[in-house]
């Protein structure tokens, strides 16, 4: 009887709970007990969810309330408010979501998922040792030139042995990126055709391509998430993907500790971390500065890395096959600036016209439609709305990227939009910010700038790029996941004299 009674009064409570909501509560759809709206929240979109909240938004307004399961889910889809709460202290924490626990040892670590003093210190390290290494600079540009060398070899022989010269260029540009970035990590590079990195960036892929970047934000416990494969793969968590990178990073930390280098030895942002963990560990027994850190901060920077510049240079391309009158006019420009050169940052300046091609692929086709979810620390307000403390904020970028109230004709690709009326200056919107603003924007956009540049430029300087005949044009669809990748295509490749 007793037992009747609790769970009757424990019913009527999770009803409230789902009916009634926070005083000047943002508006939003109503959902059920314990689920809230997450039954019914793909009805809007059922491929991609920032479009499902884009159109939610169109109905309830750009800053959205709603509960899934029982967390407190803000939806935001403006300029106005997803820079509001970018600039809100209160709004700058991150959940203790699925997804960090999946892939970090179930703790919050690594650098993107995680707050308080414990992110100021990770990242301020983090920042200032990569930026020493030359994350960024023009001093490592040297090296990213050998790779755009490597990649337009790998391309060009792939073109001759076709004889209508047709290159497949799924996945072609994710070595030359990562090994960017891994000889600033870990001191070293790969072969293109190294099997065992190609089996790295597959299963890295297939992590970002898994996943639900809404419902992955739902808390879960470890051990539920640990034992039940019915939750992981319904919030899109693939924690055995993430295991050989895991092991592949530990060896290379493993590696390194082998080598046992001094400060003054360290050649990498390896050495540096292991360095910092034996000073910390011998001054303070609970530093953060621990192995299983350095493991997730290293994960992010490899998964984010290996996606997200790829994945821009990616549907760069595709838009480029499909405009070739746009991608006539960028070669023009790059034969009067450059010559017979291949261009370089110094070019970049003197490249309008390439820089709004490059502005423009990425406001049509951001590979990050959805920024890292914001938490509210504390109780706040947002467009008047009260955010009250523990809710999950998501912003829509693609929403301000592709608003028809601000963009003229969004979906038509016009590098021209981001151009002077003489078309001889690039004009910055206070609306495109693929990389985010403020203390969270993201943490390599600089490196991810240059490399876009430097890959994109190049390879339409050296080659012009058209549809295969009697076959669609390469779709501008995006795969979903975490992040959104652009599919496999092919392309006719002809080397410019």
């Amino acid at each position: 009887m007793i037992s009747e009674i609790f769970l009757t009064i424990l019913l009527i409570g999770l009803i409230i709970k789902a009916v009634k909501r926070p005083h000047n509560f943002p508006p939003g759809p109503r959902g059920l007990p314990l689920v809230g709206y997450l039954p019914f929240l793909s009805s809007w979109d059922p491929q991609y969810p920032h479009r499902a909240l884009q159109k939610m938004s169109k109905v309830y307004g750009p800053v959205t309330g709603f509960y899934l399961g029982t967390s407190t889910m803000i939806s935001v889809c403006s300029h106005e408010a997803v820079k509001e709460v970018m600039l809100n202290e209160n709004l700058n924490g991150r959940p203790h979501s699925s997804i960090t626990l999946a892939r970090n040892f179930g703790e919050n670590l690594g650098i993107m998922f995680i707050m308080g003093q414990f992110w100021q210190e990770q990242r301020r390290f983090t920042m200032r040792h990569l930026r020493d290494l030359g994350f960024g600079k023009t001093s490592i540009e040297d090296q990213m030139m050998g790779e755009v060398g490597d990649l337009i070899k790998d391309i060009e022989n792939k073109s001759q042995s076709d004889k209508d010269r047709v290159v497949d260029l799924k996945g072609i540009f994710q070595v030359s990126v990562v090994n960017i970035l891994w000889a600033i990590i870990a001191g070293e590079r790969f072969r293109r055709d190294d099997p065992k990195f190609q089996e790295l960036l597959t299963a890295n892929e297939q992590v970002f391509r898994a996943g639900d970047p809404v419902r992955g934000n739902i808390p879960v416990p470890a051990f539920i998430l640990k034992h039940s494969r019915l939750v992981r793969e319904f919030i899109g968590v693939k924690s055995e993907m993430t295991e050989p990178i895991k092991k592949f990073i530990q060896s290379t930390i493993d590696d390194h500790q082998l080598s046992n280098r001094s400060v003054d030895e360290a050649r990498d942002f390896i050495d540096f971390y292991l360095n910092e963990m034996k000073k910390q560990k011998a001054e303070n027994p609970y530093t953060t500065f621990t192995n299983n850190q350095l493991v997730a901060t290293i994960t992010d920077l490899f998964g984010a890395g290996a996606e997200s510049t790829s994945g821009s240079i990616g549907f760069a391309m595709i838009h480029l096959i499909r405009n070739q009158e746009v991608q006539r006019k960028m070669q023009a420009e790059l034969d009067q600036v450059c010559g017979e050169y291949v261009p370089t940052l110094n070019h970049r300046s003197s490249l309008p016209y390439t820089e709004a091609v490059l502005m423009e692929a990425q406001r049509c086709s951001t590979i990050a439609p959805f920024v890292v979810p914001h938490f509210a620390v504390k109780e706040t307000k947002l467009q008047g709305y009260t955010i009250p403390k523990g809710s999950i904020v998501m912003l829509n970028l693609d929403a301000v990227l592709m608003d028809d109230e601000y963009w003229k004709e969004p979906e038509v690709f016009r590098p021209e939009r981001h151009l002077n009326e003489d078309g001889t200056k690039v004009i910055k919107s206070d609306h495109f910010y693929p990389f985010g603003i403020g203390k969270r924007m993201c943490l390599g956009d600089s490196l991810a700038k240059n490399t876009y540049f430097l890959f994109t430029a190049a390879l339409i300087k050296k080659f012009r790029f058209e549809p295969v005949q009697n076959e669609p044009l390469p779709t501008l669809d995006p795969i979903n996941g975490f992040t959104v990748g652009y599919s496999g295509f092919k392309a006719v490749v002809v080397p410019r004299s």
